[in-house]
């Protein structure tokens, strides 16, 4: 019933998009400027920029994630100085540039929700292709849904939660309302060291209820932005010293 109502919701929704964008002479597609009127990425740069067969075949760092260009195992950073150690692996879908960065920027800070059920699909079809069941929301700062009403990474999780049936592991908190992009490669390895923790233990109870009672074994974590890497590998650490074995990520871009 729940899914019944969340798609009926995304159904009006998606209608009153595409009425709006249709009196208004439709809109330019984020990635070419090409006329669209049902999503914000016409179908050939989707076909073209966010294969998924392309990103799962490409060699990537066993550590990072990173696309590796004339090496194998791991790249130069994560050979010299590895922030990631407690997270078994991580699979950064696209590079943060050219058209990539004013699509998170028109969907994060201006807060074109379009764009959450595109993630979301593609998100959905990564997951099912590397066997991630259960999913772990990297959570938002302090006060964030409260003062905008929503928060990205949350809305992605819906839609995976409600439209593709993944099982959703709210576990984690972040103690810090300050925003990690402001701050360099030092400041954010040496902050994220308490920036996160697993929430309260009625929270925590209440989570593991549809998982009766008990942590799962595996779990992917889910972010937008990987950047240092320094957010996931904290994440992962809480997640494996509450008893979780194995700890995957999937983020939607990656900074080179």
């Amino acid at each position: 019933m729940k899914k019944l109502f969340f798609e009926l919701e995304q159904f009006l929704v998606s209608a009153f998009r595409m009425l709006y964008v249709f009196i208004s002479g439709g809109e330019k597609c984020a990635v070419c400027g090409a006329l669209v009127f049902t999503k914000p990425v016409c179908r050939s740069c989707l076909k073209t920029h966010f294969n998924l067969d392309r990103i799962l075949e490409k060699e990537r760092c066993e550590c990072c994630g990173k696309e590796l260009v004339c090496m194998k195992g791991k790249c130069m950073k994560c050979r010299e100085e590895p922030v990631l150690k407690s997270t078994d692996s991580v699979l950064p879908l696209f590079s943060y540039r050219l058209w990539n960065r004013e699509l998170m920027f028109r969907w994060k800070m201006q807060e074109e929700r379009s764009f959450s059920p595109l993630f979301a699909r593609l998100l959905c079809e990564v997951l099912r292709k590397t066997g991630n069941k259960v999913i772990v929301p990297v959570p938002p700062r302090k006060g964030k849904i409260r003062k905008n009403g929503w928060d990205q990474i949350e809305e992605l999780c819906v839609f995976l939660e409600k439209r593709y049936g993944f099982r959703v592991l709210r576990i984690l908190e972040r103690n810090t309302s300050g925003q990690q992009k402001k701050l360099s490669r030092s400041q954010r390895l040496e902050s994220i060291k308490s920036a996160y923790s697993l929430c309260s233990t009625s929270v925590f109870e209440r989570a593991l209820k549809p998982f009766s009672g008990r942590l799962p074994s595996s779990v992917c974590l889910i972010d937008d932005v990987c950047t240092t890497g320094s957010t996931i590998e904290s994440c992962a650490e809480i997640l494996k010293s509450a008893g979780i074995e194995k700890v995957n990520a999937v983020t939607l871009f990656t900074v080179d």
